[in-house]
């Protein structure tokens, strides 16, 4: 066996039917979809080669694309900033020896494992303006003015559903979050406790230096996911009212499927996987450090 591990040839001839499968799965339609973005293609009808009329179109006739980035942006910065923050200190929380956190860890983690369309669903009907949870809570509380058409609103409709993406996945992140919490030896928090580190500093100097990979790991995760969300906003409120929940998988969505217009809609998504790859790089440049080690 260890004679077999150790012939490059061999492992190289093994890895050659995955790879071939891999190459015509992934690579192939990408390669594809690049070539379309240059074609104006109604699906039936013989292309027409177009240059780069779909990329001018979009960076600069399209006024909903900017609107979409900045969506996305909104996601981002949401998923990094106060789902991580939010997860870690749950984490924190079921890390500790108190009764029922099994319980706890089992609860933060239920809306993970309900699919993305029923919780749009569910969250749709506690927005409702008529029969809604929320609304009524409001009026019960004497907040009767506070009620509105929460996903009716340009105002509100961006806010109520990076809302509801946060409560799907906080729980996701937390698990990863718990999983490397309990990998970090008691002995350092012990170590620490007889310098007088405990509480705060304990979680500043020993946990978060320690895990700072499943940190990192986390932040892709979500920058990744922010970017190719889909599904919540299309069930949720289509993209409106007035495009202010778009983004860019689906204007893809429409362009391609529904106006029928796959040139356009291959032009989105190639910038869309440019923009995962040119962000998740940058990630893990900027936030690679050495290993720590006490």
């Amino acid at each position: 066996m260890e004679r077999a591990l150790s012939d490059k040839k061999l492992i190289a001839l093994f890895l050659v039917p995955g790879l071939t499968v891999f190459l015509i799965f992934y690579f192939v339609p990408i390669l594809m979809t690049a070539y379309y973005s240059f074609q104006e293609w109604d699906g039936i009808n013989p292309m027409a080669f177009v240059g780069l009329d779909n990329y001018t179109k979009m960076f600069t006739a399209d006024k909903s694309f900017w609107k979409a980035v900045w969506n996305s942006v909104a996601f981002l910065l949401t998923g990094v900033f106060v789902q991580l923050p939010l997860s870690f200190g749950l984490a924190l929380l079921v890390s500790r020896k108190m009764k029922g956190r099994k319980w706890f860890r089992n609860i933060y983690f239920f809306p993970v494992v309900m699919s993305t369309t029923m919780v749009s669903l569910l969250w749709v009907k506690i927005y409702d303006p008529n029969i809604g949870m929320l609304n009524t809570l409001l009026e019960a509380a004497h907040l009767g003015s506070w009620a509105q058409a929460w996903l009716g609103d340009t105002k509100t409709a961006l806010l109520s559903v990076l809302i509801v993406t946060t409560w799907h996945y906080v729980g996701y992140n937390m698990l990863i979050l718990f999983a490397g919490i309990q990998g970090i030896s008691e002995q350092y928090y012990e170590a620490a406790k007889l310098d007088g580190a405990v509480g705060w500093k304990a979680v500043r100097y020993i946990t978060l230096p320690l895990l700072s990979d499943v940190l990192r790991i986390c932040v892709v995760l979500n920058v990744i996911y922010a970017l190719k969300t889909f599904e919540s906003v299309y069930v949720m409120t289509n993209g409106g009212p007035l495009h202010s929940t778009t983004m860019i998988a689906l204007k893809m969505f429409q362009e391609a499927f529904l106006k029928q217009n796959f040139g356009y809609g291959s032009a989105l998504a190639v910038f869309m996987v440019l923009e995962c790859l040119i962000i998740a790089w940058v990630l893990n440049k900027v936030l690679t450090r050495e290993k720590i080690e006490y």
